[in-house]
């Protein structure tokens, strides 16, 4: 086999191949034997149909099948052959099979960029004094209230205000016709939550318990729902019950009812996992900015084919579907705003992936099985389902390990690199 590799770009390669006459030959002979066992010609017995004959009338689609044999099988052996990194399949030329003659093709591929890494010791990264702030601390505390707060009837004749939870009955109206789903029974609003295109929540407001209204609804032209997007609707409301929420006071014994002994505990601990949070938002912060400055120390041309099927794979992550199948130019812009992002994750991928290879990094069963642990829980699904789910997808088990690879590999830099403290206001200022 001869191979010839010509740079197309410095992240495309073309691969000229040669695959033997000998090669070709027996190829052929064997499918012409194969074939003649298996047809039947007129005026001959099974087996014994000249070759000549079988060329004729076959030959074409012999030809097609040693191409389909041949090429795929010797391009595999070229890549290996050559050490390139291909990272798309690649694009087949100019392939010919004649009986007696070499086959030659062209395979011209997207490959894995060649990256230099420059020393990854002592890289800067700015780090202030992690602080919780009084007004942090205190809306924390307030939050824990808020999720603490019993819903009570409010008495007779209250006038609906903001953030009163107001029980509904309703229906929705489009030129005298009901709106499909547009029913609902004992629903519950929080006015002001603005669960509603205005005026419908604030038309409650000053209303009681017991009252009937009709409010008419004019909905955006981009809402999601196509068949009242543009249009006004009129909804008949009947208030059936008017609640508030009430607060628990902050003292010893809502404390205990967190599992602390008194208030200041409750205080004491909120403000360490305050910290803690803040602690970890500046380290991801850091992260970030380790690899910007890698991305920028070591700059190489990205593949096309990364950046695509990246792009793609944020676009499916994307909640509204429906809308970007709907509309191409929307479709279209968002992609062209992400693209950036898409191509910033491919070279972060490859500059940790190339850390990963030069540090032999590897993973352990025991961190595979954390892992699987940590995904269970986050997703609260039982981690035997878990399991089953990435070890029966094809390529899911092998890109966790991947994952996982690249994370120790940014632990890794992140442990080499210095840390300069800087203070809160030139933290921001470099932000801005």
């Amino acid at each position: 086999m001869k191979v010839q590799v010509d740079e197309v770009t410095p992240v495309k390669k073309s691969l000229t191949v040669e695959i033997p006459e000998e090669v070709v030959s027996k190829a052929f002979l064997q499918a012409y034997s194969d074939l003649n066992r298996q047809v039947r010609v007129p005026g001959f017995r099974q087996g014994k149909v000249p070759v000549s004959l079988l060329e004729k009338k076959y030959g074409p689609s012999v030809a097609e099948d040693i191409i389909r044999k041949l090429v795929p099988d010797y391009y595999e052996k070229a890549v290996e052959e050559t050490g390139i990194f291909p990272v798309e399949f690649p694009a087949f030329d100019k392939i010919e099979a004649k009986k007696g003659s070499p086959l030659s093709f062209t395979a011209t591929v997207e490959v894995k960029p060649a990256i230099t890494l420059g020393d990854y010791e002592g890289i800067v990264l700015p780090q202030q004094a992690v602080q919780v702030s009084d007004e942090e601390l205190n809306k924390s505390l307030a939050a824990q209230q808020e999720q603490h707060g019993q819903l009570q009837a409010c008495s007779e004749g209250h006038e609906i205000v903001p953030h009163d939870f107001v029980i509904v009955n309703f229906e929705g109206f489009l030129e005298g016709k009901p709106v499909q789903d547009g029913k609902q029974e004992g629903y519950t609003i929080e006015v002001g939550s603005n669960t509603f295109p205005p005026p419908f929540e604030s038309e409650l407001e000053g209303k009681k318990k017991g009252d009937v209204l009709d409010i008419s609804v004019p909905y955006p032209e981009d809402f999601q729902n196509k068949a009242i997007a543009g249009n006004t609707v009129t909804f008949h409301i009947e208030i059936q019950e008017v609640k508030e929420k009430v607060l628990p006071e902050l003292d010893d014994e809502f404390a205990k009812d967190l599992g602390h002994e008194t208030l200041n505990e409750l205080t004491e601990k909120t403000r360490e996992s305050l910290l803690k949070q803040a602690a970890s938002k500046q380290e991801q912060e850091q992260r970030k900015v380790l690899i910007d400055k890698h991305i920028e120390k070591n700059p190489f041309e990205i593949p096309a084919s990364l950046a695509a099927r990246e792009l793609e794979t944020i676009m499916k992550s994307f909640p509204d579907q429906k809308m970007l199948s709907e509309s191409s130019e929307k479709r279209e812009a968002f992609m062209k705003e992400l693209e950036p992002l898409a191509r910033h994750r491919v070279a972060e991928t490859l500059i940790l992936g190339e850390i990963v290879e030069k540090e032999g990094i590897e993973v352990t069963d025991d961190e595979v099985e954390r892992e699987l642990g940590r995904i269970a829980e986050q997703r609260g699904t039982a981690l035997k389902e878990i399991k089953q789910a990435f070890y029966q997808k094809e390529g899911a088990l092998e890109g966790l390990k991947s994952q996982i690879k690249e994370h120790k590999a940014l632990d890794l830099i992140y442990s080499k690199a210095k840390f300069e403290a800087v203070a809160e206001k030139e933290t921001k200022g470099e932000k801005s």
